[in-house]
């Protein structure tokens, strides 16, 4: 049986912050859907479902950016992370002393002295996913040609999957079920990156997992010598040198074992510190104090980056920001939650569906597959929850397959050109 199916697109115009709206009627039918995966799990919930875990933070924060609610994320991460104490004075006015860059072109160029490039995540921060995907055409130019992921699973298994698929798919990993990620691996594919995982196969913590990590990179770059690899992991794995005070009994994160190993000294770039939160009052203290357009790093006269100093001098244990990296970016704010802008970057634009005449109940899963991708199987491009039939979805000029699924998994699916 087939229905009209209308939607609304909405191009978001960078440059004059004015939205041309179009309309389109497609033909939607209802569709028998399902998850497949190898796992019993099912890879998306509903708000409501995750709402009755509130004390696993960990896991309910990144379930809620895996279906898009980047505001239900922050309101639960919130709870989890202290900020930095309060400025002096005589902070405020050293930090009033550098300036704001762009993030991506102060990265790019110091890449192009560096064999290894790690940059971290929060893994419940979609945006640090697509920052990390918005440096890869830079850097396949400056001839980086592999892309080591924590989130990826570390299997042969997973290798010939993708290359047989050409796309990720739900049993590639846990992280990687999160749209940005699989879009993150999705563009590195296409770029011809080399993918590969490098997860302690031992389900081994603390310092053992760091060791078995960092041999893990060093095997792939043994068999890859002198080519260039960029490493994306998660949170304090990117740190050099000691930890201070043996924090959480590391001795060294993954990144100073690596330099260790290879004697590599590769270049490090913490996303985690200077980020967003949905209550301003729980931020870090420096980041408090900026309103920023686009991902920065911050530097004075004398070329000097925001955290150098603090790389070379503090030993202590946090205030958060007192680790070993050598880049701090800056991420901007998002301007409103429903879609943030910095989802909006090159050819992906806002897309507003509607569909309040479809004989379905709500709440609804919108899930956007790119065409050509197994409808259930793919990590889909966009995933959007809506109570009341309205949803935005961001989408690139792919053309897609956009289903509807609610909690009685009725479903139903049209094709988006």
């Amino acid at each position: 049986m087939k229905h009209l199916f209308i939607i609304t697109i909405s191009l978001l115009s960078i440059s004059c912050n004015i939205k041309n709206k179009d309309q389109k009627k497609l033909d939607f039918v209802e569709f028998d859907f399902h998850f497949d995966t190898e796992s019993n799990e099912m890879p998306y919930n509903f708000s409501s479902y995750w709402d009755t875990f509130p004390t696993i933070v960990d896991r309910t924060a990144w379930e809620f950016a895996k279906i898009g609610n980047i505001e239900r994320m922050h309101e639960i991460w919130d709870t989890k992370e202290s900020i930095e104490i309060g400025l002096t004075q005589e902070q405020r006015d050293s930090f009033g002393l550098y300036k704001a860059m762009d993030a991506i072109d102060y990265i790019l160029n110091e890449a192009e002295e560096h064999q290894v490039v790690i940059i971290n995540e929060a893994h419940q921060m979609p945006q640090h996913r697509i920052f990390t995907t918005r440096l890869l055409e830079g850097l396949k130019r400056r001839g980086f040609k592999h892309l080591g992921m924590e989130g990826y699973f570390n299997t042969s298994q997973a290798d010939s999957i993708m290359q047989a698929n050409g796309y990720p798919i739900l049993d590639s990993g846990y992280y990687t079920q999160e749209p940005q990620f699989g879009n993150l691996i999705r563009t590195a594919f296409d770029m011809g990156f080399n993918i590969f995982g490098y997860e302690s196969s031992e389900n081994a913590n603390g310092k053992e997992r760091e060791i078995n990590q960092a041999r893990n990179i060093e095997s792939y770059l043994n068999r890859y010598p002198n080519e260039k690899i960029l490493i994306h992991c998660g949170f304090d794995h990117v740190y050099e040198g000691d930890m201070p005070n043996n924090s959480m009994g590391w001795g060294k994160a993954m990144a100073g074992r690596l330099t260790e190993f290879t004697g590599i000294d590769p270049l490090t770039i913490s996303q985690t510190i200077y980020s967003e939160k949905g209550n301003r009052d729980y931020e870090n203290s420096y980041y408090q104090i900026t309103d920023l357009e686009k991902p920065s790093v911050f530097v004075n006269e004398s070329g000097e980056l925001f955290g150098q100093q603090r790389k070379k001098t503090s030993i202590d244990l946090p205030p958060m920001g007192t680790f070993r990296y050598d880049i701090a970016v800056f991420h901007p704010r998002s301007k409103k939650y429903d879609r943030p802008q910095w989802m909006v970057y090159g050819d992906r634009k806002e897309v507003e569906l509607s569909f309040v005449e479809e004989n379905i109940q709500c709440p609804c899963l919108v899930l956007a597959y790119k065409k050509g991708e197994k409808v259930g199987k793919a990590v889909p491009y966009d995933i959007q929850e809506t109570n009341d039939k309205k949803v935005t979805l961001v989408l690139d000029k792919s053309d897609f397959e956009i289903v509807i699924l609610n909690q009685k998994n009725i479903a139903l699916k049209a094709e988006f050109n």
